[in-house]
């Protein structure tokens, strides 16, 4: 069975959202599903991380690579504060996204519509092309939408126009997959109107070889010969900015940001390492000997804000920031380290619906993972794999102590193997393949 698979993000681009698609394609066809993929030509995203090397696709995997308009005067206009209402991803490529889909449609017995979002412009391009040739809408939303809060919106109406979007095009999918039970708590709230047996549930997993997973895990302690190494990967989606709109009184903002609205307010600095640095503090006041004998490490953009975090906390010759690397190398890396770091932005009164996709990478290496995370999906998840340190991010002391038994090797964690084997990417494609078999057109 073919289907059209339209993916904004996918490799070679080397950021986070193009993995998801592409392990999604790279599986199908175990489960008997071809995919048509439909994404834009390489050069198109400008300025962007590109992989050198991209393998693993099936042979007989049809990758249909399309031109995307360059930006024009007009969307330097839209994308002015008052006017910026969606990305301009969507628009920019619309043309030549109907002419591939309509090409595809020719040449291949399509039984679907797959659309991988974001950019959230896209939706309702794979609506528009679903409507155009006839067949049934699967929408993967990898992220939460209206409710993505990095930052509040210009002002409500914004919001509203974000979620009327939003609502078009779930209501106008078969079936819609997210990667965690709360998305799909947040969804059915914000839109009761949409069917709730059209949302499921599709995480993101990993795509590395089974590992075996030991009874227990305990680390050797830190010595001056061998030293203990924390890595991280991957972006933190924050800037001190952004926070300060989030928290900032209206009126204590400039005036044209007096109407800015948030729907829940969402702390991204606790998705930052600001909680593991302070934590390291607490460490190095209690235990300067264990202090000594830990190396950090982090792989990934390197934003100003970063450096100025790890300055303010005294770290500069504790952290060191490797910046960005391929994904392989990133792989390397992650299996090079002794723990992992992960952390999560704190919904106010609420539960954080994003489980970053590094953390499946990170189950794969099975190494202990210090978790620096808040209420929500990220938590409950690395609870039942049993490899997690929980770390309050709001209690220094006792993440510090966390950090004191794991150099020490008096931290003894005990994985849950199979559940720990159910996050391997091949059995949730095949979950995704049995939704799409759902809706297909017969």
């Amino acid at each position: 069975m073919k289907v059209l698979f339209i993916t904004h993000q996918f490799p070679p681009l080397n950021i986070g959202g193009s993995h998801r698609p592409f392990k999604l394609v790279k599986h199908l066809h175990r489960s008997g599903i071809d995919p048509v993929v439909i994404t834009p030509q390489a050069t198109s995203h400008r300025g962007a991380s590109l992989d050198k090397v991209v393998s693993g696709l099936d042979e007989g995997t049809v990758i249909l690579r399309t031109p995307v308009d360059p930006p024009t005067w007009m969307d330097r206009v839209r994308g002015s504060y008052y006017l910026n209402t969606l990305d301009p991803e969507g628009r920019r490529w619309r043309r030549h996204l109907l002419a591939a889909a309509d090409q595809a449609a020719r040449d291949h017995d399509l039984k679907a519509v797959i659309i991988s979002i974001p950019p959230f412009s896209t939706g309702a391009l794979g609506v528009e092309v679903a409507r155009r040739l006839k067949l049934p809408l699967l929408v993967d939303l990898r992220d939460a939408w209206s409710l993505w809060l990095i930052t509040p919106y210009v002002s409500r109406l914004h919001f509203l126009w974000r979620k009327a979007h939003e609502r078009r095009v779930l209501r106008a999918a078969d079936a819609i997959t997210v990667t965690s039970p709360q998305t799909i708590a947040d969804l059915q709230a914000l839109h009761p109107m949409v069917p709730a047996d059209r949302f499921h549930l599709v995480i993101n997993g990993y795509d590395q070889p089974p590992p075996v997973v030991p009874d227990g895990i305990q680390l050797p302690p830190a010595t001056p010969q061998r030293p203990f190494t924390i890595g991280y990967v991957g972006s933190f989606y924050y800037t001190p900015y952004q926070r300060d709109l989030m928290f900032k009184p209206w009126w204590r903002k400039k005036p044209w940001q007096w109407p800015q609205y948030a729907p829940r307010r969402e702390d991204w600095r606790y998705r930052s390492p600001w909680a593991f640095f302070t934590a390291l503090q607490e460490l190095r006041r209690r235990r300067p000997d264990l202090y000594d004998l830990l190396h950090v490490e982090f792989v990934g953009d390197v934003p100003g804000w970063l450096t100025d975090m790890v300055k303010e906390h005294g770290l500069e010759g504790k952290v060191k920031l490797h910046g960005r690397v391929d994904h392989a190398a990133s792989i390397r890396f992650q299996a090079a380290c002794d723990a992992l770091l992960i952390t999560s932005s704190k919904v106010v009164g609420g539960r954080d619906y994003s489980i970053a996709g590094k953390t499946f990478e990170y189950i794969a290496q099975v190494k202990p993972m210090l978790a620096f995370v808040c209420e929500g999906a990220q938590r409950d998840l690395l609870e039942r794999t049993g490899m997690a340190i929980p770390c309050p991010p709001d209690e220094p002391a006792a993440a510090a102590e966390r950090l004191i038994e794991l150099l020490e090797g008096r931290c003894v964690l005990r994985p849950d193997a199979a559940y720990i084997r159910s996050l391997h990417i091949e059995p949730l494609t095949d979950r995704f393949a049995r939704i799409v078999r759902s809706i297909a057109k017969p």
